[in-house]
């Protein structure tokens, strides 16, 4: 696992042994090397996706994409999808 890349918004990990997943909620830069059951977790190849609302900063993950079109909305506004 490379740690010297920058750990941005959404990259998922996830354990080879129990199957557990993290992802990170607010990227930055240096070595993240999150560890489960006594080893490196890997990074996954799926990245989340994140939406904030544009007047409260509400803020929604999408966990699991079903593949349908999916457009959020908070304080009757539609919400912005975060860059990474």
């Amino acid at each position: 696992m490379n740690t010297s890349v920058t750990n941005r918004l959404g990259t998922v990990y996830r354990c080879a042994v129990c199957g557990v997943e993290v992802v990170v909620i607010h990227g930055g830069e240096g070595a993240l090397t999150p560890i489960c059951c006594s080893r490196p977790m890997a990074r996954a190849s799926a990245r989340m996706r994140f939406y904030t609302c544009p007047l409260c900063g509400a803020e929604l993950a999408v966990i699991r994409d079903a593949g349908g079109e999916l457009a959020p909305r908070c304080c009757n506004e539609p919400m912005r999808m975060r860059s990474a």
